[in-house]
């Protein structure tokens, strides 16, 4: 049954496992009014910094209000309890208009967040866990529906699982993705991370860059913690990844509109915060930043964002490296048990990482009109995943790339 209120949408599902309680999903177009039944949330659901209060909301207004996205937050809760926030937008893609996630091509990890006891009684099958009506299936198609005329539902970069849950929305049809999530475990110590992953080569490299620059007072390392150094980081690491990304001939996401001033913003509110949810790291040399690492931090997981390096009289060290080897142990110290390096396989990533995250994609019709754009995308993805997992097309693919300035 749908149930329609000024500003609000609401599914509601019977589900005899909950003793008699309805589930009722309500539909938002502001993370601002949910904000405290969120917070509270996000301390219990295994989920990413990207499902945080402070990520989507800033990312909403101050991103996704410039690429024309609408907020529709899908909120579900069995009487007073909160049992899932889904974080989701419509946008008009040319003719197409589709549902997809909140913080778009920004964000590495794309999820809901779930109360651990609901999470518990999905199923693949459209049944619970006792055999009543409540796979995410059935609420999508809802949701759907009451959203009233959706013509796709494009969900990217999602991981198959978190925290040792199963994604919900691996439970409907997907995709594999062309490209994987990689973290690394700081348990029980920095150290013992270290072994794992050639501790003796790193500590030697680490060794000879710090000789490499006593001439120049040695590096050092910044944790920035207000509101002038964060800038003076940030300010560094856009104009180094500009001339980087010009180079490779990728495309720069971080000029799109609103995107330099959401991160920024994001930083200045979480000065003071133990864990804050944007933090950015400084190597600087010489007098001048040389690299930066920009991450963010959820419960005792710190998710990076994005790595940037100068390409001056110090490359030759290696700025960047030295940067992940101190970032990672400076929050090893601060209590992270888990650092994750996003999506995306670079060697870096996988010099240091011990786990990888399989992801996948969501493309799915629900009108004539999004079938014709899920059958590119499908086409699409195929094309992606065969050029990555191929290394001597890859590198064909990445020096095309650079001729063209295009996208692969």
């Amino acid at each position: 049954m749908l149930l329609r209120h000024q500003d609000t949408v609401v599914c509601r599902f019977d589900l005899p496992w909950t003793n008699g309680s309805t589930l009722d999903v309500s539909v938002y177009d502001s993370a601002d009014l949910v904000r405290n039944e969120w917070r509270a949330l996000e301390l219990i659901s295994p989920c990413s910094v990207y499902q945080s209060y402070d990520w989507i909301a800033h990312w909403a207004t101050q991103v996704g209000t410039l690429a024309r996205m609408q907020p529709r937050i899908a909120v579900g809760r069995l009487g007073a309890e909160t049992a899932f926030i889904l974080p989701m937008g419509v946008k008009q893609r040319g003719p197409f208009r589709v549902l997809t996630w909140l913080g778009d091509t920004h964000t590495n990890f794309h999820m809901g967040l779930y109360a651990p006891s609901f999470l518990s009684r999905l199923r693949p099958s459209g049944t619970t866990a006792g055999g009543q009506p409540g796979s995410i299936k059935t609420i999508m198609d809802e949701l759907c529906l009451a959203l009233g005329k959706i013509d796709l539902l494009e969900l990217c970069c999602q991981p198959t699982t978190w925290q040792g849950h199963t994604n919900p929305f691996a439970m409907l049809p997907r995709h594999p993705s062309h490209n994987h999530g990689f973290s690394l475990s700081l348990l029980p110590s920095f150290d013992e991370a270290l072994k794992r992953k050639n501790g003796p080569r790193k500590r030697k490299k680490l060794r000879w860059q710090t000789n490499q620059l006593k001439d120049q007072g040695g590096a050092t390392l910044v944790r920035a913690a207000d509101a002038a150094t964060i800038d003076r980081a940030f300010d560094a690491a856009f104009a180094q990844m500009a001339v980087r990304f010009n180079r490779a001939g990728i495309w720069n996401r971080f000029n799109d509109p609103g995107v330099q001033d959401f991160m920024r913003n994001l930083a200045h509110e979480g000065i003071g915060q133990t864990k804050p949810a944007m933090v950015i790291y400084a190597l600087e040399i010489a007098g001048a930043i040389r690299a930066t690492f920009a991450g963010g931090h959820q419960g005792d997981q710190f998710s990076g964002y994005f790595i940037s390096y100068a390409d001056d009289e110090f490359s030759h060290v290696s700025p960047g490296e030295m940067i992940i080897h101190l970032t990672v142990k400076d929050c090893a110290k601060r209590g992270v048990a888990q650092f994750d390096f996003g999506r995306g396989e670079e060697r870096y990533k996988t010099s240091w990482c011990d786990t990888t995250v399989p992801m996948f994609e969501t493309s799915l019709a629900l009108t004539p009109l999004g079938r014709l754009f899920t059958g590119y995308e499908r086409v699409k993805l195929l094309g992606k995943r065969i050029v990555r997992n191929n290394p001597q097309l890859w590198e064909l693919a990445k020096r095309v790339r650079k001729k063209v300035y295009g996208r692969i």
